[in-house]
């Protein structure tokens, strides 16, 4: 190990007696963050946050030769997973608009690869709270720590997370043979990841096309399925309901031969069907599979 001298020392001791404070600075910048994006409709994975141990802050001290805390910037950190890396974008957009972030500290790990290399992927932003924050009670204690957020896909955050153990177990050091195969495995995650954002945009052009085409009132072009008749059902009562409708029902509507929307909207009762929107109102959960199979059974009725 090496010598610790008297600066690094009075910053052990800083921490020790301070690491609660980052501890709490992270929970409390983990629920805001949740809270944040639920009334900004920022869709996510996971939010965690911890405060480093006293144990691993020391041996970064000692490798990095710190000589005051304002270089330690990810004592207190968050970690921000998505779904898909466009959302990465949009998580980095929010972060960057409600914290004051320090640019010469931040990075996204992406643009250090360059074109010609593959590995780890992330968004790290080191910040500070702004004056509206501070301003409030829950955060003025606070004033002038920093922290550290880092924002990356599930796919990313997999990959990192493997790497990192293993090369752990290896003190930092993999064998050549497994480390190449670490970065070829991070390219096949790469174009997984692409590959999960173009199929994320082609649903979204799908529903689209769903809904002009019930707009247009060519039903007899749309296939059912899961999406297609909850689209349907959503603008034929005016909700925006986002239960699926299970496999099992399309098979059973497409056992009696209810192949079209157009074919659906002929076994229609809206008497049975008002039963299952909670008198027409908009935050009653409709119950579609229960409903389809009792316009089935009035269909095989009167028949």
């Amino acid at each position: 190990m090496e010598k610790i001298n008297c600066n690094q020392f009075q910053l052990l001791n800083y921490y020790k007696k301070n690491r609660e404070l980052y501890r709490k600075l992270g929970k409390r910048l983990e629920r805001f963050l949740k809270q944040s994006f639920e009334k900004e409709k920022i869709i996510y994975h996971s939010i965690t946050s911890r405060a480093k141990t006293r144990e691993s802050f020391q041996k970064k001290v000692e490798r990095k030769g710190y000589t005051c805390i304002e270089e330690a910037t990810d004592l207190c950190g968050l970690r921000v997973i998505t779904f898909l890396e466009s959302e990465t974008k949009i998580v980095e957009h929010f972060l960057r608009h409600a914290f004051i972030i320090d640019e010469s500290n931040s990075v996204d790990k992406s643009d250090t690869l360059g074109e010609d290399k593959v590995g780890y992927k992330s968004i790290h932003l080191v910040a500070t709270l702004p004056k509206t924050l501070l301003e409030l009670p829950e955060f003025e204690r606070f004033e002038g720590l920093k922290f550290e957020i880092q924002v990356r896909t599930i796919l990313q955050h997999a990959w990192a997370e493997v790497e990192h153990d293993k090369n752990y177990k290896f003190s930092g050091q993999l064998p050549t043979d497994i480390k190449r195969r670490f970065k070829l495995l991070a390219g096949f995650l790469e174009i997984a990841d692409r590959e999960f954002e173009s199929i994320s945009k082609e649903i979204t052009e799908y529903e689209k096309k769903v809904v002009n085409t019930i707009e247009g009132n060519t039903l007899h072009e749309i296939e059912i399925n899961s999406t297609s008749l909850r689209k349907y059902l959503n603008k034929k009562f005016n909700i925006t309901f986002s239960q699926g409708i299970s496999p099992k029902i399309i098979t059973l509507l497409h056992s009696n031969n209810i192949n079209t929307l157009e074919d659906f909207s002929k076994i229609e009762e809206l008497e049975i069907m008002k039963k299952y929107f909670g008198n027409g109102s908009k935050k009653f959960p409709a119950r579609y599979d229960l409903m389809i199979k009792n316009l089935l059974d009035y269909r095989e009725k009167q028949l």
